[in-house]
């Protein structure tokens, strides 16, 4: 089986805790993982499938920072996945400071702060670094620069300065650009339409975590 025949599915269909449709999209990734059998155990005999519906469990919401993570991490992935398969024991991951691309990174990744294999960095925008432990291949997976609408980025930056009776409406407004831009533009693509990897040389720097 290929990659792509294991990462994408025609329909998906994702439904919030209150009944809500979420977005769906024939393009949207879904995962192969391989972890162990235990915690001191040998690598599973069976892989895992992880879905979008998945990720979002995990990190509390569908925003567009998760999709445009998820989108981005599919793309690293095939380059240091050729089979398909992400080993989660064999991977490290740096993104920036934001709590979107770092669940989507330690999610599907298996890297965590607090044994050295997760990092962040101040660079802005949609980016990762992902590292196979075992060989040292290095990808770095960037966003294109323009996809995501600057008209977005400021109504998000404006929420932080809004005064507390203007806050309620600034929120509904953003929510409604972000849902709109996710499904009426990121996911009428394909990842790889405007999110590109390229090989890089990484020596891994020790992370900082005083409580190892």
């Amino acid at each position: 089986m290929h990659f792509q025949d294991m990462l994408w599915r025609d329909t998906l269909s994702f439904h919030s805790e209150g009944g809500e449709e979420m977005i769906t999209e024939k393009h949207l990734p879904v995962f192969r993982v391989l972890d162990t059998e235990s915690s001191h155990g040998r690598y599973s005999r069976t892989t895992k499938e992880i879905t979008f519906d998945d990720i979002v469990k995990f990190h509390g919401h569908p925003c567009d920072g998760l999709y445009r993570g998820v989108y981005a991490l599919s793309v690293a992935f095939k380059h240091l996945f050729p089979d398909g398969i992400i080993d989660r024991t064999d991977t490290r991951s740096i993104s920036r400071n934001s709590p979107c691309l770092g669940d989507a990174a330690s999610y599907l990744t298996g890297s965590r702060i607090r044994f050295g294999t997760q990092d962040v960095m101040s660079e802005p925008g949609v980016w990762y670094i992902l590292q196979r432990i075992s060989t040292g291949e290095a990808v770095k997976v960037s966003e294109e620069s323009g996809f995501f609408p600057a008209e977005i980025s400021d109504a998000e930056a404006s929420v932080g300065s809004a005064a507390e009776d203007e806050l309620p409406k600034m929120l509904d407004h953003l929510k409604d650009l972000q849902d709109s831009w996710v499904k009426n533009t990121l996911l009428k693509t394909r990842p790889e339409n405007h999110y590109h990897a390229e090989r890089i040389e990484l020596q891994w720097k020790e992370v900082p975590y005083a409580n190892k």
